[in-house]
């Protein structure tokens, strides 16, 4: 369903206070070392299908990742322009989303922004010119290694409670958001964002006193 990004107060009236996506920056986090990575993947994650989903791609698939012990299982990726996380107050050209469930249905979402850089081999089969319309759904086959991206966090992951960015807005959702983006071309962000007229990342929303934590390995 096509979402009016222009209109989103008119998404719900009727929200939880705790929304997603925020402002983060290191004056505002608890900050706590750990003996191991706080994010570790299980297994690689294996992608099958692609589908239009109006204001955004998503890319269906499976995988198994660890979040401070407890498992959690893949489900989606999908993608935001411009980022929705400011990360000390810097909006990135991109951002996505890898959303995960675990077994009694809490959701947890793994957030990496994108600056322009250099490209990334592993995200490649992602950045492409996508020939599908709104409702549209194909197969679509790709190994992404998502231990070797949560390796490259040598600063760690946010974290918080929030909500779904976009409708139902769904609260309770916690969050991980990367404190070091990942790298891609502007050719490669045009090809994916050519499918779209316009943004389609939600406005940041208020703090409300929550707490904020940035987890880290403890450097050896």
């Amino acid at each position: 369903m096509m979402l009016d990004y222009q209109n989103q107060k008119k998404w719900n009236s009727e929200l939880d206070p705790w929304q997603s996506p925020i402002k983060l920056d290191l004056k505002m986090a608890e900050q706590v070392k750990l003996a191991a990575q706080p994010l570790q993947a299980e297994t690689s994650y294996q992608f099958t299908s692609i589908e239009h989903r109006g204001n955004n791609l998503q890319f269906n698939g499976s995988g198994r990742i660890r979040l401070l012990g407890r498992s959690f299982i893949f489900k989606q990726l999908h993608f935001h322009f411009p980022a929705e996380h400011y990360l000390n107050e810097h909006q990135f050209p991109c951002e996505w989303h890898f959303v995960h469930q675990d077994a009694i249905g809490h959701l947890a979402v793994i957030a990496f922004t994108v600056k322009i850089g250099d490209e990334m081999l592993s995200l490649n089969p992602f950045y492409q010119a996508f020939n599908l319309a709104e409702g549209q759904k194909t197969n679509f086959f790709a190994e992404l290694d998502l231990a070797t991206m949560l390796a490259g966090q040598k600063e760690g992951f946010y974290n918080y409670l929030g909500s779904l960015t976009t409708p139902p807005l769904t609260r309770g959702v916690e969050w991980w958001v990367a404190t070091t983006p990942l790298s891609a071309t502007s050719e490669q962000l045009e090809r994916l964002a050519q499918l779209f007229s316009s943004a389609n990342a939600r406005d940041c929303q208020p703090l409300l006193k929550r707490p904020i934590k940035l987890y880290a390995a403890q450097k050896h």
